[in-house]
């Protein structure tokens, strides 16, 4: 291969992973639990502090417990993705802004996190190997009598 198609080979793995996070982030929010499950390995390791260490299944379930079944409205900003490719495998560093939202009690929640990916190109393409939530802030709170909070359904949804 030339140095020229190496290159070219990195920005394309790149591009997907960058798409891979954001089809995985766009999915919790909708909460489309087989588009998550899709962007993982079957073998995939999850360490979410301070939920815990799972594999898929565990976190479909945690999730689906969490927010599948409830009206809270939850918002993922990953972004400054810094991707290193090796191969078929790629490490990567995100910054995450989270939002969420609970109406039955006018709660919210923001966090800043990283996440501490790994990647592997699978014949389906990259898919998530190992990801890990690192936990910067977390502020909680409820909003006040008269302040009005209102989150509009995804059309279809």
């Amino acid at each position: 291969m030339s140095d020229l198609e190496a290159r070219i080979a990195r920005l394309e793995a790149e591009s997907d992973i960058r798409k891979l996070k954001a089809r995985y982030l766009n999915a919790c929010d909708a909460k489309d639990v087989e588009q998550i499950r899709g962007c993982f390995t079957k073998d995939a390791v999850i360490d979410f502090p301070p939920l815990g260490e799972f594999d898929v299944d565990g976190l479909i379930g945690i999730f689906t417990q969490m927010a599948v079944n409830t009206p809270i409205t939850d918002v993922h900003h990953g972004h400054n993705g810094e991707i290193d490719i090796d191969g078929d495998t790629a490490k990567a560093r995100w910054n995450l802004g989270y939002v969420n939202y609970d109406p039955r009690e006018g709660s919210f929640r923001l966090l800043a996190n990283f996440y501490a990916d790994e990647y592997v190109k699978t014949a389906d393409g990259w898919r998530i190997s190992y990801s890990k939530a690192i936990q910067r802030a977390v502020v909680t709170g409820k909003l006040a009598e008269d302040v009005k909070a209102e989150w509009v359904p995804l059309p279809g949804a």
